[in-house]
């Protein structure tokens, strides 16, 4: 009954038996809050009733964050599919707004039977979160392993861990109690910080490398984020198209109609987002291709499909930005034309070998451009599935 929204994760999430726990761990300085309301609504919208169980905000903190994030809780809440339980208000003494309060959120009984109240049954329970309910008293790591045990008899349950100073034995104990592992954590890279959304484990299999770049759209919600694609080609191909295409939002720098410069734009699509980059075609311009292929994740080759005759150059560029060190695909242009090139012919002229998608596409008119995106997204997280495979099958 999880759903963060990320598909390699999701599959291998719903091969847990239902109902079952989630423990999600985040670094020091990271706030999970908002993957949590993602995952929360993701629930929500597609699956059944959830449940946010708050014990260190103010219940309305929660609800402007979802808004920020672009979820409807008011519309969720009418339709019976959204229930908050506000646990924070009994512990600061603040007056609550909230239908249903927990008067002692140090009690884990309290808490539960606050959940029964509002209906617990075959839900998705959101605790938010263990180190607070741990720091309120000495015994609180007992008590709220208690209680998630209790709670997953009848429903899913999420649980929100901080890891601020926690002995690695009481982490490990932690850990233990739960059917899944997910961690959020800072990774450098190139002198930039990411954020990056590891599996630790799900059910009996550990994981090491199983990992996606995360961000955080305000609106939008958790998107798997990848900082730089190359949309590269030969002159006239269509690349400033197809990256407006792509994108949904796009600027470029023309000059006499054709791109002299840079194009630069924004790909969102099903929950998967980066940043899209297009090279000016011009053989003038080649000492910088490999420049600007710097700390790319994959390219985009943009042809011409009625021109073969640009054939030899795509190939060059290609060499140029050093494509075929990473994942590839082809957008076979002007594919609606008569004397047009089949995806087959393309990719034998250019060389390419068979795991190279080629894509027809007409980009002016978005042809074959969301199936171009789809095929961006499976090439990159293809890299990141074939890592999983390659741990679990060294199990």
């Amino acid at each position: 009954m999880f759903k963060l929204g990320i598909r390699l994760f999701d599959d291998k999430l719903r091969e847990l038996p239902e109902p079952c726990s989630l423990l999600f761990i985040s670094s020091p300085g990271i706030d999970p809050v908002p993957v949590a309301i993602s995952t929360l609504c993701n629930v929500s919208r597609d699956q059944g009733k959830a449940i946010y169980v708050v014990n260190n905000k103010p219940p309305a903190s929660v609800r402007r964050e979802a808004g920020l994030l672009g979820f409807d809780l008011p519309r969720l809440s009418e339709a019976g599919r959204f229930v908050m339980v506000d646990s924070y208000s009994g512990f600061s003494g603040q007056p609550s707004d909230e239908k249903h309060v927990v008067g002692d959120p140090s009690s884990a009984d309290r808490i539960l039977g606050c959940l029964e109240g509002a209906g617990l049954d075959r839900t998705f329970i959101l605790l938010d979160s263990l180190s607070s309910f741990m720091d309120m008293h000495e015994k609180g790591l007992d008590d709220f392993l208690g209680l998630v045990a209790a709670l997953k008899k009848r429903a899913t349950v999420m649980v929100l861990f901080s890891t601020w100073g926690y002995d690695p034995d009481c982490v490990k104990r932690v850990k233990s109690g739960f059917d899944a592992v997910l961690s959020l954590r800072p990774v450098e890279e190139a002198s930039l910080l990411r954020q990056f959304l590891f599996a630790e484990r799900i059910g009996e299999t550990h994981y090491e490398k199983l990992a996606v770049p995360i961000k955080i759209l305000r609106p939008g919600g958790l998107r798997v984020y990848f900082p730089k694609v190359l949309i590269t080609g030969p002159h006239r191909s269509g690349k400033s198209t197809m990256v407006r295409a792509m994108s949904a939002s796009a600027v470029s720098v023309d000059r006499m109609g054709t791109t002299v410069a840079m194009d630069y734009g924004y790909l969102d699509h099903k929950g998967f987002a980066c940043d899209l980059v297009g090279t000016p075609g011009q053989e003038l311009f080649d000492p910088i291709l490999g420049i600007l292929a710097e700390e790319a994740v994959a390219v985009v080759l943009v042809v011409n499909a009625t021109d073969p005759r640009t054939f030899e150059r795509a190939r060059a560029m290609l060499q140029r930005t050093h494509a075929r060190s990473m994942p590839l695909l082809v957008a076979a242009n002007y594919s609606d034309g008569d004397d047009a090139l089949s995806p087959e012919e393309v990719r034998r002229q250019l060389e390419l070998p068979e795991d190279v998608p080629v894509v027809p596409t007409v980009a002016i008119d978005r042809k074959g451009v969301p199936e171009l995106q789809d095929a961006l997204i499976n090439k990159l997280m293809g890299v990141a599935e074939a890592e999983s495979r390659k741990e679990e099958g060294g199990k």
